[in-house]
């Protein structure tokens, strides 16, 4: 049988639990929120940007 395919949220929800699962991308893997929060904080100000 096929796997359904997820979309909206719960699409990206399955791509973080790829990319941060067993085999998946070293770099996701040991990001932490701590380390998340200057790219968050960099992409919000590009979209602040884009919207002005």
């Amino acid at each position: 049988m096929a796997e359904e395919k997820p979309e909206g949220i719960e699409k990206l929800v399955w791509i973080m639990g790829r990319l941060r699962g067993e085999g998946g991308c070293p770099w996701d893997r040991r990001q932490t929120f701590e380390s998340l929060k200057s790219f968050l904080i960099e992409e919000a100000h590009e979209a602040v940007d884009a919207i002005e």
